[in-house]
């Protein structure tokens, strides 16, 4: 049996797995344009966590699913006058490290002050269906640098989840635009400059 995520088909097989796994070489093309000087952008970075090396259809489905998350999360934030960059990658980029050097490249490149992680997965040993927003700031980028200091991403100023039961009845009602758009509203005070100051 197929279980039916916003119209995609997942097998509940595909879903078993929880691992982060992120390859900025395979990162989908961003619709945005580069944001103008002097204004700290957002980077909307979205992936999903069940990969299936067997299963190459579901792991499509996944994307798609995430892709779809992470692109409505972008509506509420643009409606608001922030600077957006989207990144997407794969279920299937599995090297993490190399992932992070390649989230903090285009933070660099695009002179973001924020990093909008956006995932929607499957949680098999919880028996959850989950969809989560962190917020994570950039350190080391904006005002006065020490001598070889580096820019990093900081720990999480702000995490929002929803979790549904992991049945065929709750993942043919979950829709992934509008919980992104829904969420990233939400989401949105956080993301405002020195929302994340202590």
């Amino acid at each position: 049996m197929l279980l039916v995520l916003a119209g995609t088909a997942i097998a509940p097989r595909a879903m078993a797995q929880s691992t982060m796994q992120m390859d900025p070489t395979a990162a989908m093309p961003s619709s945005a344009p580069a944001p103008k000087a002097g204004q700290p952008c957002v980077l909307l970075f979205g992936q999903g966590r069940n990969f299936d090396p067997a299963e190459p259809a579901a792991n499509r489905r996944w994307d798609e699913a995430n892709g779809a998350f992470n692109l409505a999360a972008r509506e509420p934030l643009v409606a608001a006058g922030l600077p957006v960059v989207n990144l997407m990658l794969p279920v299937a980029a599995t090297d993490v490290p190399r992932n992070l050097q390649g989230v903090l490249a285009e933070v660099q490149r695009r002179g973001c002050a924020k990093v909008l992680e956006t995932a929607i997965f499957a949680d098999d040993q919880q028996g959850l269906l989950i969809a989560r927003l962190r917020v994570y700031p950039v350190l080391g980028l904006l005002g006065p640098q020490a001598a070889g200091s580096q820019v990093r991403i900081g720990a999480v100023a702000y995490t929002q989840q929803k979790e549904y039961a992991l049945d065929a009845r709750v993942m043919e009602r979950v829709n992934p635009s509008r919980l992104g758009r829904v969420m990233a509203q939400e989401a949105l005070p956080s993301l405002a400059p020195g929302a994340d100051r202590r």
